[in-house]
């Protein structure tokens, strides 16, 4: 499909994005399927054009379309899927099973010519990019993405076009009450703030601008971190975490006395969310527990795949608290399994 590469280049390109292409990949020292899997790691959006043929099978049995989709899927990048000629009565066998499969889980689009393509290929990547643009926020009860979020530490500054009258009410209400405590989560940070200021611009009947001024609280640690048995703090940490979100037993009973089973994402099971939404916050309660338990200084990568027969493998590394300043950063931390019920 050269023709269709190139539209779906000059797409990508215009919206100021970099196509990973196997031709561009020029001589390198590793196999092809490793070179093209490699290319899918390292992206955040599949672009996925599907044909009447299948292709060549690589020695795994799949095509290289195939192995590189499965590889996305594997590594929670947003799909794009477009497909051309199914009504031609000329597409393989196995190429129709595949992309009945992914309409199992996708909506896919077709296209009648390049430049048809290119339009369609420009308009999903720009809603992409502008849901992954617009950060989710926790300020108490309200979740809500944020147009921009300014924080010097000890004050945070949000605009928000906020469409929801409950989550409206919700923060005029934190304001008026001048509660303190109250949870703050970001996709960098979490901490207990008070609600300085709110003012608002009323857009529309269903759109409000808020302007909102946090400010911070005096951080009280009451998490205990302990070894036990050889195993460290950290690491019970991590296998509290993987118990609480995937099911296991990996604590045993005799580190149930120092830790439980944490599940920051409880609060979105059965929900029912769209992915465009779910994964963000999915992210920003993770980020959430781990900052507020002190388990984590940061967190380095959270992937969650697509819902298949009930469940989602999440993927999450993220650095621990460093206790003295002169040493390096601890290492690492991960966790890899399936969450059910998202």
């Amino acid at each position: 499909m050269p023709e269709e590469r190139s539209a779906v280049r000059a797409a990508i390109e215009t919206i100021g994005a970099t196509p990973v292409m196997f031709e561009d990949l020029g001589p390198l020292d590793v196999s092809a399927d490793q070179a093209y899997l490699a290319g899918v790691r390292s992206s955040e959006i599949y672009v996925g054009m599907l044909g009447t043929r299948y292709g060549v099978r690589m020695s795994d049995g799949y095509s290289a379309t195939h192995a590189e989709y499965r590889e996305a899927e594997l590594h929670g990048l947003r799909l794009c899927l477009f497909v051309q000629g199914e009504a031609s009565g000329e597409m393989d066998g196995a190429q129709r099973d595949l992309i009945q499969g992914a309409r199992n889980l996708y909506t896919t689009s077709s296209w009648s010519d390049p430049t048809d393509l290119q339009q369609r290929v420009i308009r999903r990547l720009t809603d992409l990019a502008a849901e992954e643009l617009a950060p989710w926020v926790r300020v108490g009860r309200a979740l809500f993405r944020a147009r921009e979020i300014t924080s010097d530490g000890r004050t945070i500054s949000i605009t928000a076009d906020v469409r929801s009258d409950a989550v409206h009410a919700e923060l005029v209400r934190l304001r008026d009450s001048r509660a303190s405590g109250v949870a703050f989560a970001s996709p960098t940070e979490a901490l207990s703030v008070q609600l300085d200021r709110l003012s608002t611009r009323t857009i529309s009947t269903i759109a409000h601008e808020e302007r909102l001024t946090l400010v911070a609280q005096e951080r009280r640690s009451s998490n205990i971190r302990a070894a036990l048995n050889g195993i460290s703090a950290d690491e019970v940490a991590r296998r509290a975490l993987s118990d609480g979100l995937f099911g296991t037993s990996s604590l045993g009973e005799q580190a149930r006395w120092l830790a439980r089973p944490t599940d920051p994402l409880a609060p979105l099971r059965g929900s029912g969310l769209d992915d465009s939404v779910l994964r963000p916050i999915a992210r920003l309660l993770f980020t959430e527990q781990l900052i507020t338990d002190e388990s984590a200084s940061r967190i380095d990568s959270f992937a969650l795949g697509p819902a298949h027969q009930g469940s989602r493998r999440l993927q999450a590394t993220w650095t621990p608290p460093q206790i003295y300043m002169n040493e390096p950063d601890p290492a690492r931390l991960s966790i890899d399994g399936a969450v059910t019920g998202l």
